[in-house]
């Protein structure tokens, strides 16, 4: 439908900028530290909203399977994010992000959650080989290797967290279900910023209070509750294909913003991947999965 189009567009907008945001955030901040400064206002956000319109929980179960989940698949699904942008550029960090879906579209099928479709297969695949080239389109060393199995890491860990929630959003709503997860992502984040022994800071500059404000209002409020809402009324798998087209927003913002460089190598892969979304999304979808 219209709705949840419009918000799977808003997704990858507000998706594909955090990155650059993140990287701005992560120039003043402890990466650990600086996602819990975002995710713990976003966290109480919800939560305000919660008790202000008088909404209810879901189950005492669905809550705790909720919120553990948050807790390990937002939480450590944010500290490799942070901690991968520190060195890898925001351009290459979101194309290894954009594995997502693919982890995402074998998941489901694990978890019975999706029946087998070769189309998201062979769209898969197709993905998969613009991301190969894009990668390679980007400079780089083996000083990026560590941030980028973190980012793959992070995707896989993201991907099972995203079937979860999935299959407790039945009975749920995104406020409630937000405002479960990302304060126990945030809890996560703040041990980890404690035993890592971060330094417990505030920006100091316009730049740096401008992106905290920008990942906590859009990035998290508005793209989190906007994506579960896509999440609910698509399959798990065609959801997450959002991720794939975050490399191609990214791109656009870190050559504005923080001086990428964009090369036709990367937008030849870049094309690719938004073909194999079609064909694994979007072609001939069957009106029973939508």
């Amino acid at each position: 439908d219209n709705k949840s189009l419009i918000a799977f567009i808003l997704v990858v907008l507000l998706g594909g900028s955090n990155s650059v945001a993140i990287r701005f955030s992560n120039l003043e901040l402890a990466p650990f530290w600086g996602a819990f400064l975002r995710l713990m206002p976003a966290a109480l956000i919800y939560w305000a909203i919660l008790i202000f319109r008088k909404m209810d929980l879901p189950t005492f179960k669905d809550s705790a399977v909720i919120a553990i989940n948050g807790f390990i698949s937002t939480g450590v699904g944010f500290a490799l994010l942070y901690w991968g942008l520190q060195t890898v550029p925001v351009s290459l960090a979101t194309v290894v992000i954009s594995t997502g879906p693919l982890f995402t579209l074998v998941l489901a099928v694990l978890h019975r959650l999706e029946s087998f479709r070769i189309q998201s297969l062979i769209g898969g695949l197709i993905a998969f080989s613009g991301l190969a080239i894009a990668i390679n389109a980007q400079p780089g060393g083996r000083e990026l290797i560590p941030g980028i199995i973190a980012l793959l890491i992070g995707a896989l860990i993201s991907a099972e967290g995203n079937i979860i929630f999935k299959i407790y959003s039945v009975n749920s709503n995104p406020v409630s279900i937000n405002a479960l997860s990302l304060f126990s992502a945030a809890v996560f984040l703040g041990i980890a910023s404690f035993f890592t022994q971060e330094t417990w800071n505030l920006p100091s500059t316009s730049a740096g209070w401008t992106a905290l404000a920008y990942l906590i209002i859009f990035g998290s409020v508005l793209m989190f509750y906007l994506f579960v809402y896509v999440l609910t009324r698509w399959t798990a798998s065609s959801a997450s294909y959002s991720i794939l087209l975050f490399p191609l927003v990214a791109t656009v913002f870190a050559a504005l913003l923080a001086n990428e460089t964009i090369t036709l190598p990367f937008i030849l892969g870049g094309v690719i991947v938004l073909l194999g979304v079609w064909v694994g999304a979007f072609y001939a979808k069957p009106k029973t999965g939508a």
